[in-house]
């Protein structure tokens, strides 16, 4: 086998989600939102993975009582309580990108270091065009770096449903013993893992430990 030949089997190709790990999680910009809607420092106690005891409707979504997405929907119900307006996720969302940049730079990062390297790389996310609304593919810069995505606001398949992971896999041309999935939501690891996938949950209270296993991983120089 020659080194090229060796190259190519050594190689891994990446799947990626979207929010919290191309984007920083509604979470991590809490703060941001209260200066966004000009509202006092400590209003949002969305707590979440950050200190999960103290977020009630974040214990429901660990125990599956509710969908993430139900989660976004009531927290964006009281904030439209306390701002006096409607408040959909879309409109959230959309609102700070436009107050600040959105996108890790760590994520631009590890997607140009692996392209670099000759991997292919796709997204896998639950709700994009959902949340974001069609323009997100002029509004984020980044998506154009992707060799395929795959968003259940057209397929109807949510992670961790095995089928969202073989859609992905599908679409990037992969098979599971070679690819790497990363995702901030232990359950959509999980799915992962089940379906044969090596995976690394991004823990987004420490999102540089995380990229720097995926590049580990991956053995990107």
């Amino acid at each position: 086998m020659n080194q090229t030949d060796a190259m190519s089997v050594e190689r891994r190709d990446l799947i990626m989600d979207f929010g919290g790990v191309i984007t920083y999680s509604l979470f991590e910009r809490c703060r941001d939102i209260e200066q966004l809607y000009q509202l006092p420092d400590g209003s949002l106690n969305w707590t979440g993975p950050f200190d999960p005891p103290t977020d009630e409707f974040w214990q429901q979504y660990l125990k599956g009582q509710i969908s993430e997405r139900d989660y976004w929907y009531i927290r964006c119900g009281e904030l439209g309580q306390i701002v006096r307006e409607e408040i959909t996720i879309r409109k959230l969302v959309t609102d700070l990108r436009n107050f600040k940049p959105s996108v890790r730079p760590e994520a631009e990062t590890l997607i140009r270091q692996a392209r670099a390297q000759g991997c292919r790389v796709g997204l896998l996310t639950n709700e994009l065009e959902l949340f974001h609304g069609p323009e997100v593919y002029d509004a984020f810069e980044i998506l154009g770096s992707f060799d395929a995505i795959v968003d259940a606001t057209h397929t109807g398949i949510l992670k961790p449903e095995p089928q969202a992971y073989q859609l992905a896999m599908e679409s990037l041309g992969v098979f599971a013993d070679s690819v790497v999935f990363v995702d901030d939501q232990q359950k959509n690891i999980d799915g992962a893992i089940d379906c044969g996938i090596e995976a690394i949950r991004l823990d987004i209270t420490d999102p540089e430990s995380g990229f720097d296993d995926v590049r580990r991983t991956l053995k990107l120089t």
